[in-house]
């Protein structure tokens, strides 16, 4: 395996070594079936990062080294460079095999300007998984952004993360992507007093979508709006390939600033499509709310948005009760263990 171990006190120091592995593949002095391995000391690494290779990758923090040490960072947004694959500050381009990350931060660090809740213009990744056949599994990261946090395809995991925004900062039009023991924080928003929402979902038809296990979402209490697990972009249906408003939250805790529908749908001008069931739509297990004190209370479901499902034991055993279960189908198996 490639080591190359990198400093921020190169300019673009990142996307050299990147360029460095493509030039050894294409001279034939690395596999391009073997992983290459990079390790980032700690600092500020400022600069817009591409990798779309099919060479395995292992990214991650030099040991010792604490996320919020390590980052990686800039000030990007639609406005700037258009295109979801353009104004994120990471991206993983469709010929990526499979990708690890751990232990540092990825920061979009735009501020929104526009004057309503989701602005195109203030579109701002901070990371775009923009695959659909390869595997990302992605470890004590710190993502944090404003609107459109993270965008997702395909298949990815991510464990012991932290991820922040206040619009729709966890979405995409995934398979399956699991979130386990991760923190969602709904930050301020800096604009003023706005609605924040953690998920906006396009998964694709029939598929898990987001599975958040044993996940905690918190954030920052608006003075008269409201922080909410998701909204819909009402465009689903039967016959749509994506946009399949499919998130699952097993055995999470939830803030109790939370409106209790969990679901946006603008008074139900919008369709949530498909209702609630053991395997897609909005379904939920085991959720607790988070007390001010810290302690934690068996939720009630019953304010919950009218296409939700609680799901019963059999669900959670037959489905979700290990990783293994949420998995097996998926080129994600090989974390199942």
């Amino acid at each position: 395996m490639l080591e190359l171990t990198i400093n921020s006190k190169s300019p673009a120091a990142i996307t050299a070594a990147l360029k460095k592995i493509k030039e050894m593949a294409s001279t034939g002095s690395i596999k391009k079936t073997d992983p290459v391995h990079i390790i980032l000391e700690a600092g500020e690494y400022r600069e817009l990062v591409r990798y779309n290779s099919s060479i395995p990758l292992i990214m991650e923090a030099a040991p010792g080294v604490k996320p919020e040490d390590c980052r990686v960072l800039a000030d990007n947004c639609e406005s700037f460079h258009s295109g979801a694959e353009n104004r994120a500050v990471v991206v993983f381009g469709p010929n990526c095999t499979s990708v690890t990350l751990r232990g540092f931060s990825i920061i979009n660090e735009h501020k929104k300007s526009g004057e309503t809740e989701a602005a195109l213009s203030d579109a701002a990744e901070a990371f775009f998984w923009n695959n659909t056949s390869g595997t990302l599994c992605a470890e004590f990261l710190r993502l944090e952004g404003r609107q459109n946090t993270i965008n997702l395809k395909g298949f990815t995991f991510f464990k012991n993360c932290y991820i922040s925004g206040d619009v729709d900062f966890i979405y995409g039009d995934v398979d399956t992507s699991l979130f386990e023991h991760c923190q969602i924080y709904m930050r301020e928003d800096n604009r003023g007093d706005f609605n924040a929402y953690a998920v906006k979902s396009m998964a694709l038809a029939n598929r898990p979508g987001f599975l958040f296990s044993e996940c905690k979402f918190t954030g920052e209490k608006r003075k008269k709006s409201s922080l909410y697990i998701a909204r819909t972009l009402g465009r689903g249906s039967v016959l749509m390939p994506k946009y399949w408003d499919s998130i699952a939250l097993i055995k999470c805790t939830v803030g109790e600033n939370f409106n209790p529908e969990f679901i946006w749908d603008d008074d139900m001008s919008l369709t949530i499509y498909p209702r609630g069931n053991a395997k897609t739509g909005f379904r939920e297990y085991g959720t607790k709310n988070l007390l001010k004190d810290g302690s934690t209370l068996d939720a009630e479901t019953g304010a919950r948005n009218i296409k939700s499902y609680t799901m019963t034991e059999d669900d959670y055993y037959r489905l979700y009760a290990s990783r293994y279960l949420m998995l097996q189908d998926t080129p994600l198996a090989r974390f199942a263990e």
